[in-house]
Order: structure tokens, then sequence, then C-alpha cells
């Protein structure tokens, strides 16, 4: 079951999936959304356990201000779209392509070029509102019903390729996934198409919903058809469904005309990520804080946030906190700007400074992983290891399901002296990124230094036992 419903969701998800479809407002009904062969909690163990694969096999931005934003962009789109089980998960691929995926149990995947090839914030909430659609509609599980009288035996394949072309580029990736035999998956691909207008469509309703501009929708597919024009190779017919024709941009016109005109104004933090983005895939800090320092006839006050962030990068403090005090008074309160003026500081050595303004921010909005993450740094840059513990032991209640905060967590759980603590945090990191092993090993040493407290080995017991189940269903895939 997990072999096959794996490659399906791969199948109908990657690349925010450029399918052809044809101008009709009469879309095709395809069927009662919770009839399925499938529970939905089957799909949500399933997507949760695909993405330790995932990040096992990936490379991935430990960025907390930009994970702060998806997160917060997707809990938008989410409260106005049909999505009932709302439990999801995201993760931000280190890959300045254009792609995006959704995988059943609510886990949505941004690659970082996505910031680098949209223009606005319409454009990125309209390519994650499509992949929202095709959770809430369980397009995968009801492909895979469809199909529960064939044997597709290519799908490891496709799954290969996939992860392949997120880690080693697209050109990789197209040949391991050309390598597979591409016929046997047409009769999927005919039933996909249906997947992506019915995709499209909802997606578009959430857009709009939501208060985005839905003509970003039609303005991201001509994007997108200028990627594909330029790229050195084009990925094969059958992963792309078909390739991107002019009438589906004629269709999403036409729909997004259907929606009253109103004024749109973008979101300045998805300006501020692009910036963030865009520096972290720069070969040279250098040269992009001269092209952001030009003149700029539009984005002007991300502009002057991205010479802010080139110049902590390239440790230009002084010049860095002069350049970001006009950004303070116009908007002080936008955590972004926070963020640097925190690390100024802690990059100026006023470490102390630097925990008091971020234990203030914490006390105004408590739980805010941004300035939790910032105000660690600063305790741990200032040699208060016990307190920074304490500060991310408890964000793991809120966000257990975050490998950084625990890979951190491990890091100054070492400098405070808490061995045991060590142990634990690095057996959820390796858990959650699939190395199960490890984690074993990791548990079995925390045991050890258990004998005297029953509770915390009760405790070892039973997460030692959640491993044996997890390797248990990946034997199964």
């Amino acid at each position: 079951m997990f072999k096959h419903l794996l490659g399906i969701v791969l199948l109908l998800s990657a690349s925010f999936s450029l399918a052809d479809n044809s101008p009709s407002d009469n879309l095709p009904d395809l069927g009662d959304v919770t009839a399925s062969r499938f529970s939905a909690q089957q799909e949500h163990d399933l997507g949760r356990m695909w993405l330790k694969m995932f990040r096992n096999s990936v490379k991935t931005i430990n960025d907390p201000l930009m994970q702060d934003y998806i997160e917060s962009l997707l809990y938008q789109l989410v409260s106005n779209s049909e999505l009932k089980d709302r439990r999801l998960e995201t993760v931000v691929v280190d890959n300045p392509t254009i792609n995006a995926f959704a995988v059943p149990g609510g886990v949505i995947g941004v690659h970082s070029g996505l910031f680098l090839n949209t223009d606005n914030e319409a454009q990125l909430a309209g390519v994650l509102a499509h992949e929202i659609a095709h959770i809430s509609q369980r397009h995968f599980t009801r492909s895979l019903d469809k199909s529960a009288q064939s044997t597709i035996p290519t799908l490891a394949g496709l799954l290969a390729g996939i992860i392949l072309a997120a880690t080693a580029g697209a050109d990789a990736g197209i040949a391991a996934i050309t390598a597979t035999q591409a016929a046997a998956l047409d009769s999927q691909l005919r039933f996909s198409r249906q997947n992506e207008q019915e995709a499209d469509r909802l997606g578009m309703e959430t857009l709009a919903k939501s208060g985005m501009d839905p003509s970003a929708v039609p303005a991201m597919f001509e994007n997108m058809g200028k990627n594909l024009r330029y790229a050195r190779s084009k990925p094969p017919e059958f992963l792309l469904t078909h390739p991107l024709t002019e009438s589906r941009v004629s269709d999403s016109k036409n729909r997004a005309r259907q929606y009253p005109r109103r004024v749109y104004v973008d979101n300045l933090n998805y300006q501020l990520m692009k910036m963030r983005a865009t520096l972290f895939h720069s070969n040279n800090a250098e040269d992009q804080l001269k092209n952001w320092s030009e003149p700029q006839s539009v984005n002007g006050e991300a502009h002057r946030y991205g010479v802010v962030i080139a110049l902590i990068k390239l440790e230009r403090w002084d010049e860095a906190r002069e350049k970001l005090e006009p950004l303070l008074q116009d908007g002080g309160n936008r955590i972004a700007y926070r963020i640097a003026e925190a690390n100024i500081l802690i990059g100026k050595k006023e470490i102390d400074k630097a925990i008091v303004l971020l234990s203030g921010l914490l006390a105004i909005t408590p739980g805010n992983h941004p300035y939790t993450m910032a105000l660690a740094d600063a305790l741990q840059a200032a040699n208060r290891y016990d307190e920074a513990d304490l500060l991310l032991s408890k964000q793991t209640r809120e966000r257990s399901e975050d490998p950084d905060l625990w890979y951190q967590l491990a890091e100054v759980r070492g400098l405070a002296g808490n061995i045991l603590g060590v142990h634990v945090a690095r057996a959820e990191y390796f858990i959650l990124v699939g190395q199960f092993e490890r984690a074993n090993q990791q548990l079995r040493y925390a045991y050890e230094r258990t004998a005297s407290n029953h509770i915390e080995q009760s405790r070892i017991r039973q997460r030692l036992k959640d491993i044996a189940d997890m390797e248990e269903k990946l034997k199964k895939l």
C-alpha cells in the first residue's frame, strides 16, 4: 500500500504540475472526496513517514523567519480552503528551482526557488493553494483507488528520480526518472489531468477568499512558461502530465476575470523573505550588496532590508546598524527587522542588550519561533546554556516535529553538560530525519544513564518501541 501511494503522491504533485487544462467551467465530477479505501489517519501517518525519508535525502533550509512566514501563509490559505484536517507540516528545500509539492496527510514542501521565481505573495500563494487543493480533495488516494486493479512497478524509480532532482539538480533527476517505464503511467496521467483542473479551480477560490489577487495564478503560469523555455532540458512529458499550454493560461485568465476587481497590495513580508532567499542563493554577498544598494524604483524598503542582511552576512556591523535604523523607525514591530537588530547586537558583542531585546519581544508574543531561536542564539553566545536549554525544551512542546529545533537543543545541552538530554534530543532529531538506527543508539546511551529514574526509563522504552514501529512501516514502502 505505502509503496504505491508514495509513487502516486509524487507523480501528481511534483513541480506544481503543469497539466493541460482546457477552458471549461464544467469540471468533471471526481466523486465523493471522503470515499476511499484509505483512511485520513492512514494518509496522515504516511505523510509523516514520507517526510522523514525526504529529509534524509535532501538539503533543507534552517531559517526560522522563512519557515514562520510560510507556515503563516499556509494557515491563512488553509483557513479559506476545503481542507478539513489542518495538521500541516512544511519543509523548505534548499533548491533554486520552481517547485512545490503536497503529500497525503498534510505535508507541503516548498523549494526556496519559489521566492526567486515569483513576483509577489499572491503568486506564491497561488502555488500553495493549488497544492492544498490536492490534499483537500484527496487526489492522491483517489488516484490509487482508481488504479486498484492495475500494478505499476515503476513508481519506486519515479520516487528516486524526484528526490534526486531535489538534491543533484533537475538534469540528474530527469535522467533517473526517464529510466523508468513511462508508458505504464499513461492511464494515471489522463486521470491526473482532471485532478489538475479541480486543483486549479479550488486553488483560485482559496486565493480569492484569502483576499489575494486571483490573476496571480495566470501570471505564475506565464512565469513557469518562461522558466521552461529557458531551461537547458525540459522535464519529460509524463512527469509534468502535459506541457504548459496557452489554453491553460487562457483558462486561468478567464476564471480570474470572474472575480470582482479590486486593488491588491502586496505583503512586504513576502518581499523581505524574497531578499533572504536571494541572498541565501547568492554566490557573492558583496555583489548582491552592490545590486541592492543601487536606487530602486520598486520594492525600495525590501531592498534596504536586503542591504542590511548582506552587511550582516559580511559582518559589517556598524554599517548594518546604520542602514537598519530607518527601517526600525518606520516598521519597528516587524519581526524581520527586530531579528536583524538582535543579530547586529550579538555581532557587536552587545549580547546582554540582545537578550533584553528578544526577551521583551517574546513577552509580548509568547512562543514566537523566530524570536525564540534568536534568543537561544543570544543565550548561547552569553554562555547561559542552562537558560537556552530551558527555552528550547519548552519550544519542543509546541514544535515537536521540527528537526532543526531538536538539533540546536542537542548542541545547547552538550554545552550545558546535560549529557542525558543530549542523547534524548539527538534521538528525536535522528527520528525526524529518518535515521532510525542512529536514533536507537542515542536512546540506548540515554537508557544507560537513567538506572535510578524509572519514569525516564519507561519513556525511553516507549520511544524505542515507536522507532521499531516506524522501521516496520518502512519495510512496507
